[in-house]
């Protein structure tokens, strides 16, 4: 009979687990891979030895790359022995978001109660920012796992402090704190904007002025600076190339607002009237749960337990705002990297449904917003078909089907080139190279190496002379590059008018596959300074 009572308390959680697989497992072969995604697949199936050349080599700029290579690694084993489909390797985030459910759930049952841990991973199962990036050949699920890990030990250490025994023994007093400087140095060999969420729990004792959590947060630094020092050495290099090449722009002062709206709802561009709809429902449930908080912090009777909100509200925005200073010096701004400061605000969220004391109506009332935005996030991101996971597999089979031989295909950019070439390995696949020097020039030489693939400096070398070139861009480019005043791209393409035939152009969404046909003229010589 006890057996099965104890069954049945874990039901609730089962269930949620389920949930959880069975949401991040919709469509998750469907949608073509991204560019992002083609580059980890690519990039880690050479292995380490070529992953650590691509990526620490000296360029102008500092390191090749800025990404550690944890994730990498884990993937290149995992497609060891599973393959390399587009469904097998987002599999892997699936098991690590689907992880990071039970870890919120064992967190907010930690900090609250057993009710507001089930609620917690209920709204990490359905959320679907969480779902987006545990859909994703990223590092991002495993960066939130590591990090969630890294809190859950934080708040058992802490509370560990405050009811420790005089004849414990030295393991059992720091153990927490052991386990905290572990998960953060792995969570910095996952991705090294983890700095920014461990900055900001690391500086909740000393705001709390809490001398034993102090000494217990220095332990955890040393221990991690020891996981994490084999690739420290490192990253003066990889910093130096962030300031000389890095993509991002400097966020305006409406960025954060556009977080919450992608931590509630999906980071994906969108349309109307649905965005509008999610981010005034984002808005609105942020701004109750704020004023809720502060009413209940305020209630004399709760002060003294008001600690885990705190908590959890800090790491909820302390990290993006950090992120969002920081970058108005050096843009790194990155929303999918603040995954965990999401897991987190759902945290808050499950706080403020079953322990903020507010009215049952209201409670409905944001659920149901919840589960609007719920709808429209998980929607988008499982149709979800241009950019950036325009159709690449489907524009590479109608490719394929109508090769001759000694066509070759031509990439406008590494964009397109990088997941049609996943998708198609056979085709011979060339790209013209970034703007040296640009924002965009991300993919230096030495990754290229690694990668065995290298981009053309104009279109002309990138055609190989051949009898047919099949030119492969987005619609919206030309666009683009008008409104930055950059003719390359009315370069490239006066080029192939005058010197082939335009037989056919082929749209699959937002990107434009041409046949050019019966070259004339000199088809050799170097590109044009």
């Amino acid at each position: 009979m006890s057996s099965l009572f104890a069954n049945r308390r874990w039901l609730p959680f089962t269930l949620i687990i389920l949930l959880a697989i069975g949401l991040r497992l919709i469509n998750l072969g469907g949608r073509a891979l991204w560019y992002d995604e083609a580059f980890a697949v690519l990039f880690a199936e050479k292995g380490l030895s070529a992953m650590l050349y691509g990526t620490l080599t000296p360029v102008a700029g500092g390191a090749a790359d800025i990404h550690p290579l944890l994730y990498y690694s884990t993937l290149d084993v995992w497609m060891h022995f599973f393959g390399e489909s587009a469904f097998t390797v987002r599999l892997l985030s699936v098991i690590y978001g689907v992880a990071t459910v039970a870890v919120i759930y064992l967190l907010a049952k930690t900090l609250f109660d057993e009710r507001t841990g089930l609620i917690a991973a209920l709204i990490t199962a359905i959320a679907p920012f969480h779902v987006q990036y545990s859909q994703e050949t990223r590092m991002y699920a495993l960066l939130g796992l590591f990090l969630m890990a890294t809190s859950w030990c934080f708040v058992k250490a802490w509370r560990s402090d405050n009811a420790r025994t005089v004849d414990a023994s030295w393991w059992v007093k720091w153990r927490y704190w052991l386990g905290f400087g572990l998960f953060a140095g792995l969570a910095m060999y996952t991705q090294q904007l983890a700095a920014f969420y461990l900055v900001a729990i690391g500086l909740i004792p000393f705001l709390a002025r809490r001398r034993q959590q102090m000494i217990g947060v220095v332990v955890g630094a040393i221990t991690a600076a020891v996981v994490y020092l084999p690739w420290l050495v490192n990253l003066p290099g990889q910093l130096h190339k962030v300031q000389s090449y890095y993509w991002l722009d400097k966020p305006s002062i409406a960025t954060p607002l556009l977080t919450i709206r992608s931590f509630l709802v999906v980071s994906l561009d969108f349309p109307s009237p649905a965005s509008m709809i999610a981010f005034l429902a984002s808005l609105f449930v942020i701004l109750l749960l704020i004023v809720q908080v502060v009413m209940w912090v305020r209630q004399p009777r709760n002060r003294s337990k008001r600690r885990p909100i705190v908590f959890v509200l800090w790491l909820a925005a302390a990290p993006p705002l950090l992120m969002w200073i920081v970058s108005q010096v050096q843009p790194v701004y990155l929303e999918r990297s603040l995954l965990p400061s999401a897991l987190m605000l759902y945290v808050g969220l499950a706080w403020l449904f079953t322990r903020s004391g507010m009215p049952k109506a209201i409670s409905g009332v944001v659920a149901v917003l919840g589960l609007v935005m719920v709808g429209i996030g998980l929607y988008y991101q499982y149709t979800i078909a241009t950019f950036p996971n325009s159709p690449y597999q489907t524009a590479g089979v109608y490719i394929q089907q109508n090769w001759q031989e000694g066509d070759v295909v031509v990439h406008e950019n590494k964009l397109t080139a990088l997941p049609v070439i996943f998708y198609q390995r056979d085709l011979p696949q060339y790209f013209i190279g970034d703007k040296a020097g640009s924002s965009d020039d991300t993919l230096a030489l030495p990754t290229q190496k690694a990668l065995n693939i290298s981009a053309d400096a104009c279109v002309q070398t990138a055609s190989h002379g051949s009898q047919r070139v099949w030119w492969v861009v987005y619609d919206f480019a030309k666009a683009q590059y008008a409104a930055a005043k950059r003719p390359e791209l009315d370069e490239a393409e006066g080029w192939l008018n005058s010197h082939y035939t335009l037989a056919s152009t082929q749209k699959f969404n937002d990107l434009d596959v041409v046949l050019y046909t019966n070259p004339h003229g000199d088809l050799g010589g170097a590109c044009q300074p």
